[in-house]
């Protein structure tokens, strides 16, 4: 059924997009080998940090590069998903590490199919894990707004070639405004669609609201939604200032 499914999506892919349609696809199938591989070097016993770093560098490299060329926006767009990625790595890392998210959460540790039939010993470090797994999760929507407001910028500035530094920033702050609301709304229905049969557990087992509050079940899940929310608003001044200076380095202002 997966196969059928993903050749559902391969066809779509080359009838709606055409040539760029293909490009979509290798890069897909670029993403997933170095996915795979990813999950190869982990289990390899591979420091986990310095497998998640590469991958991500990687996985954008393919995502924003390969697929739509090596041009000012994807560079752009390049520049400012490190730039959001590096600041916000911090705080990842201080927020899995102090709440302690890694690891089964409390509903997976009682399946019966996890305990009985599977060894939960994998000797990997699963605070460090979490912190990866955030910040690849993250990453999705970072690429997503960062491009959107470098390639939106890029055709004002060819349609106003008199535009200064400045007011290209205030556009792409405003393209920001625009597209923001529906990403953070994205992340946010991503996270309820996976989570009912959860939240329906949760209700069915008359859990206390400050059982479930506390628990880490619910937290995993809506850390990555709040870092993805709170990386997408930091993208877009990032970004429209990225796009500005690369876009129009020889202006002042």
């Amino acid at each position: 059924m997966i196969a059928i499914l993903a050749l559902i999506l391969f066809v779509l892919l080359l009838a709606v997009g055409g040539e760029r349609g293909a490009v979509s696809v290798m890069a897909l199938a670029g993403n997933i080998i170095v996915l795979s591989l990813t999950v190869l070097l982990l289990a390899s016993g591979w420091p986990i940090l310095l497998v998640m770093v590469p991958a991500g560098i990687a996985v954008s490299y393919i995502t924003l590069v390969k697929q739509n060329g090596k041009n000012v926006k994807a560079g752009a767009a390049f520049l400012a998903a490190g730039i959001v990625m590096g600041l916000l790595f911090p705080a990842v890392l201080l927020v899995v590490t102090q709440a302690g998210i890694g690891g089964l959460n409390e509903i997976q540790a009682q399946q019966e199919d996890v305990m009985l039939y599977y060894n939960v010993n994998i000797s990997i470090r699963m605070v460090q894990l979490a912190v990866g797994v955030n910040l690849l999760s993250i990453l999705g929507a970072v690429l997503d707004t960062t491009l959107s407001v470098t390639s939106s910028m890029y055709e004002v500035m060819l349609h106003k070639p008199e535009i200064t530094r400045a007011e290209l920033f205030d556009s792409g702050i405003q393209i920001g405004k625009g597209i923001t609301g529906t990403t953070v709304n994205t992340l946010l229905f991503a996270y309820l669609g996976e989570s009912i049969l959860l939240f329906s557990y949760v209700i069915k087992m008359s859990y206390s609201f400050e059982t479930a509050l506390n628990s880490k079940f619910l937290f995993q899940d809506a850390a990555v939604m709040l870092f993805g929310a709170i990386a997408c608003l930091m993208a877009v001044p990032i970004s429209s200032a990225a796009a500005a200076c690369i876009y129009l380095p020889g202006k002042d202002r």
